[in-house]
């Protein structure tokens, strides 16, 4: 039978000799036997066993579900337990690590935007902001869909006028259409507000600023009422504000 000391254990299974010795305190890895002078000795079983403290550390167990494990006498409903456990604890990790990457790429995207960094942007702070740009986004879909429909009506009203020769309903439908067009920008210009890139203001401009304003997707040229600089100001969600 093979005979192993500490610091031939610890090559053996690619661990430091620290590492062996942590174990045996934790009373995972008793030595086989002693030497006269006290001397740890560890034999093939001992080995196993720490192959098996190294896969379960691997797998992401604390030592403290490791001890339950080893010092279970039905280990096997043990240990499903504990890997049950260990991957619901991976799942919300990897929902945190979600949430992380999603804050970070919206401080990136908010120092792009306004160049400057956000330093006094608070955990709340940005959550507050992502979920402003989530409700922003949804705002922009639902104009999508309300440009697509006014689209619709016009065109299928003059492919009507063009083919029939019938043109009252296109004068009828002309005044819906315009209707909606004053309903979506009115309803467009209450959901949102800007962000002065110069002094960080926040601040709604009149519809008819707003409206002929050049703009990008993401930001309208109009000058800020705090500082009075003219920039593309960032546009944002008014969701949350009083």
């Amino acid at each position: 039978m093979a005979q192993y000391t500490t610091g031939e254990l610890a090559k053996l299974c690619n661990v430091s000799v620290r590492t062996v010795q942590y174990y045996d305190q934790a009373d995972l890895l008793k030595p086989a036997s002693l030497t006269e002078n006290g001397r740890r000795l560890y034999g093939d079983a001992q080995v196993q066993t720490l192959k098996v403290i190294l896969g379960y550390k691997q797998l992401g167990f604390s030592l403290k579900a490791i001890q339950k494990v080893m010092a279970s006498q039905a280990s096997t409903d043990t240990l499903a337990l504990l890997v049950e456990q260990q991957l619901n604890q991976l799942i919300r990790k990897e929902t945190d690590l979600a949430n992380q990457k999603a804050a970070l790429q919206f401080v990136l995207q908010s120092i792009q935007n306004t160049s400057a960094v956000p330093f006094e942007m608070t955990i709340s702070d940005i959550e507050d902001a992502m979920a402003k740009t989530t409700q922003l986004k949804r705002l922009h879909r639902r104009m999508l869909m309300w440009g697509l429909l006014i689209d619709g009506v016009e065109i299928g009203l003059l492919i009507l006028g063009f083919l029939s020769g019938i043109w009252w309903p296109m004068w009828i439908g002309i005044p819906v259409i315009i209707a909606m067009a004053i309903y979506v920008t009115t309803f467009y210009y209450q959901e949102t507000v800007y962000l002065c890139p110069n002094c960080k203001t926040v601040f709604k401009p009149r519809l008819s600023k707003m409206f002929f304003a050049r703009h990008t997707p993401k930001t309208r040229q109009l000058v800020c009422p705090s500082c009075g600089q003219k920039n593309y100001c960032v546009e944002q969600s008014a969701f949350g504000r009083g």
